[in-house]
């Protein structure tokens, strides 16, 4: 597959072995600059693999002075979801977005998951 992460966070892969690594490359935000160039990642999952994208409302969730990515947050928080189904996945990423802070979050959020079979 081709991605292209166009201002979002990158995509993270998740291997069956529990490793999780960054997958798309750091551009710049979609429509913000007209002469922006955006770079194609190619990636292929293997059998097992989890591929995560999300939008800023992930990444950038905030409790006090903390964000949920602190750290590699998200990083951590996918290794843990090794085996899960893909809408599995999604929803565990959901819930610890929603019970980081106690405030609702006024961000959009946006979850991608695809497991290869």
């Amino acid at each position: 597959m081709r991605l292209v992460s166009a201002g979002h966070p990158e995509a993270l892969r998740l291997r069956p072995n529990g490793v999780v690594e960054v997958v798309a490359s750091p551009q710049s935000l979609l429509g913000v600059f007209p002469e922006a160039k955006f770079q194609e990642d190619n990636l292929r999952l293997t059998p097992g693999d989890v591929l995560l994208g999300v939008t800023d409302g992930v990444t950038e969730r905030r409790s006090g002075g903390r964000l949920l990515d602190d750290d590699g947050g998200l990083a951590k928080l996918l290794a843990e979801c090794i085996d899960l189904s893909a809408r599995a996945v999604a929803e565990r990423i959901r819930r610890a977005v929603q019970d980081f802070a106690p405030e609702p979050s006024a961000d959009d959020l946006a979850i991608l998951v695809l497991r290869a079979p």
